[in-house]
């Protein structure tokens, strides 16, 4: 029954309706406006969500501060995930990586790996008692899905020796079965590295005796997107990927195709379109290295004007996860504004990039953080929420569901732990009664009128 589970392709839920972004098209950040604009109606979603993580990526530099985590210092780190059955059109994914990424990451590290490249020629072509020179000093970037730990983690330390601070990987696959069979080798394996490579200033080690080896403790930061069928998701994101927090930390976005749906068909951007991605992905590069190759300053966003939309979502749908006892919702609504708060921050950078009308790009970006936060919630609801709730479930002997009936809307004006009780093994809810008593008393929503009586108050 537990294998089942777990190896069981999971698909998209039939009853989710196609949605609309917050904004019109040409009151989008600079990049996603054009990319967008020029997208057909079923993919402007999408395509904004493909050009976030790359975007993140190139905008190393930013530094801000999340409501809740004020005493660390956040970067724009996303792990974003395009779902959709074969043949349904991914390839727009892997478009606009090349479009973001040929001119930018990809060309400089072109010439960081010429260098290594030349340097392994003459070390296989040298004299018997021939002195090499030092190894280059090279900053590897774009990483594949296959790499090693080890290298990996010898990338991460070149950064900090040659640079004197960290940077940010981006990693892309078009199927993401090359992780997962990447992962089989332990060497290959990324997931704990991922979780890590999420939170900046989270550092990750390796320590062998052996000269040939790399030893070094250091902060990995990856932004990722990954294509994937529903059967590639679920070999990724196994019992410890749903346990460990791999899935919360994910941006996943489904393709609503109908059944019968025509093909998706981009618009081909015109020559003022590309000069004006060029022109913005030129200044994002500006941002990060000086004309020398140098590392410019940290550029820290001023993002405190978004706080009190950050607190009130974050409050009432850990509300909502009161009332329903829904474990999934209360662990994914914390990250989901985490990546929204993110994906806010990076279009709020792109609108100071473009302009100085700062309120007009705060209006802007308050849709964007409400409207991702909801999206990507419900995504992970809809995707990991049952899987969630039944592990949870089974360390109290209980089986879940993930629908989310309000419990106290259910129960008499008053009642007792009995019914409460009755009550949740009916709905099938992992969260004990005393548990629930407990924070509905805290929260001032019933009052114990006598031993195990209680009176609701709203």
């Amino acid at each position: 029954m537990q294998q089942e589970l777990f190896t069981t392709p999971t698909q998209p839920e039939p009853d989710l309706a196609p949605v609309q972004l917050p904004l019109r098209d040409k009151d989008l950040p600079p990049i996603i406006r054009e990319v967008v604009t020029n997208a057909p109606a079923n993919r402007k979603l999408p395509s904004f969500v493909a050009c976030l993580a790359p975007l993140c990526a190139l905008a190393t530099r930013v530094r801000l501060r999340y409501y809740y985590d004020c005493q660390r210092v956040s970067a724009l780190l996303l792990q974003v995930i395009i779902e959709a059955p074969q043949s349904s059109g991914k390839q727009f994914a892997a478009d606009i990586e090349h479009l973001l990424m040929d001119h930018t990451l990809k060309a400089h590290d072109q010439e960081q790996r010429r260098l290594e490249q030349k340097y392994r020629e003459r070390r296989r072509n040298r004299g018997q008692n021939e002195k090499m020179e030092d190894e280059p000093k090279t900053t590897i970037r774009v990483i594949p899905a296959t790499i090693s730990k080890t290298v990996l983690v010898k990338r991460a330390d070149f950064y900090e020796r040659n640079l004197g601070d960290v940077l940010t990987f981006w990693m892309f696959a078009e199927e993401l079965a090359q992780v997962t069979d990447a992962g089989k080798q332990g060497y290959s394996n990324l997931r704990t590295i991922m979780r890590t490579a999420y939170d900046f200033g989270s550092r990750f080690g390796m320590d062998f005796a052996s000269d040939n080896s790399y030893s070094a403790i250091v902060d990995i930061n990856i932004c990722s997107m990954f294509c994937a069928t529903p059967s590639a998701l679920d070999d990724y994101m196994d019992k410890k990927a749903v346990e460990g927090g791999n899935i919360t930390r994910t941006v996943l976005c489904q393709l609503e195709d109908q059944i019968g749906a025509d093909g998706a068909m981009f618009k081909p951007y015109t020559p003022e379109q590309i000069q004006s991605i060029n022109t913005m992905l030129d200044r994002l590069m500006a941002d990060t290295y000086t004309p020398e190759g140098a590392l410019k300053d940290e550029l820290y966003l001023d993002t405190s004007w978004i706080e009190r939309d950050v607190r009130r979502w974050c409050q009432q749908k850990g509300k909502e996860a009161l009332q329903t006892g829904s474990s999934a919702l209360d662990v994914f609504r914390k990250r989901s504004s985490v990546s929204a708060y993110r994906i806010m921050a990076l279009c709020y950078y792109l609108y100071c990039l473009e302009s100085d009308d700062k309120q007009q790009a705060q209006r802007r970006c308050r849709k964007i953080y409400n409207f991702f936060a909801d999206y990507i919630l419900r995504m992970l609801l809809s995707r990991w929420g049952k899987t969630f709730e039944d592990l949870q479930a089974r360390r109290v002997d209980l089986t879940a569901d993930t629908g989310r009936p309000k419990l106290i809307d259910r129960l008499p004006r008053e009642f007792s732990r009995d019914q409460l009780r009755a009550l949740i093994q009916e709905a099938q809810v992992a969260t004990p009664d005393r548990i629930l008593v407990s924070q509905w008393k805290a929260n001032h929503w019933i009052e114990e009128k006598e031993k195990f009586q209680y009176l609701k108050l709203i």
